[in-house]
């Protein structure tokens, strides 16, 4: 019985540890991210802002690919726990509406993150870079099929309910409110509240504009209308104050980022009943 116990006890270790690794290379993501916008807007950095390249310049130096390695490994991680969530249910959120809400919350942050660190892997071992169409190429094949506009519009309808659901942390304060923070001054607490609001209100729309995009596209049965992340923020600086709208984008990534961290070191993940 001892030994079991100290198994049991050595494994919600590290499934803990994995969970908050997790949140470590969120926050490197998003800071990337927004660094690579920064940098964008005021010319030092020649390519566009996109996921790709910043993994790109990540391998081209020996720190980058050890560091890119990790974040291999982390949203690996992410990606095992979310999982684990979905089957575990470790925070008690049932099987009611909200609960199977949480866990399709839990299944597309699994399958968002995993995509990312298959494409960084590839980069890392082979050098291939992603030409990031992939989403359009598998909506024209859809669009080709028989109810296959129904099945983009469903996906399109699955990420606008996931934007609605960044949308309602970030205004509810609820995971925020479930940080382990009494002992941090009253300034670090309203920063992460402020961190919490920004970041998920950003990501909330980057991900209701990709949502929104897929539906127009089946509805317009053109896989042209399709846009990812890299687009919409590049998009930005054709409507008007756009370069503004990008540097708000920015700067709420850099919020989220800041926010992933607190939730490595202070979110109270559950690994056992």
């Amino acid at each position: 019985m001892v030994v079991n116990k100290q198994i049991a006890q050595r494994s919600n270790r590290a499934v803990e540890l994995l969970a908050r690794a997790s949140y470590v290379a969120k926050a490197i993501f998003y800071g990337s991210i927004a660094t690579f916008i920064f940098r964008y807007r005021a010319g030092l950095s020649a390519p566009e802002p996109n996921r790709n390249e910043v993994l790109k310049q990540l391998t081209e130096n020996p720190f980058g690919k050890i560091l890119i390695g990790l974040i291999v490994i982390s949203l690996a991680g992410h990606t095992l726990w979310r999982l684990y969530e979905i089957w575990n249910d470790p925070y008690k959120k049932g099987k009611g509406v909200g609960g199977w809400l949480y866990r399709l919350n839990y299944l597309m942050s699994a399958i968002t993150y995993a995509s990312l660190g298959v494409t960084a892997f590839k980069l890392v071992v082979t050098n291939e870079k992603s030409d990031g169409n992939g989403k359009k190429i598998w909506v024209a094949k859809l669009l080709q099929i028989e109810g296959g506009d129904w099945i983009v519009m469903l996906v399109g309808g699955v990420m606008l309910i996931w934007a609605g659901m960044q949308v309602y942390k970030g205004l509810s304060g609820n995971v925020y409110n479930a940080l382990k923070i009494d002992r941090l001054n009253r300034i670090w607490k309203v920063m992460l509240r402020v961190s919490s609001l920004a970041g998920f209100l950003t990501v909330g729309g980057i991900l209701g504009g990709v949502g929104g995009y897929l539906v127009k596209g089946a509805l317009a049965k053109d896989p042209d209308w399709v846009k990812n992340m890299d687009d919409l923020i590049k998009a930005l600086w054709a409507v008007p104050g756009g370069s503004w709208l990008q540097l708000l984008a920015a700067v709420g990534l850099v919020m989220m980022s800041l926010f992933m961290l607190a939730m490595a070191r202070y979110f109270p993940v559950k690994t056992a009943e």
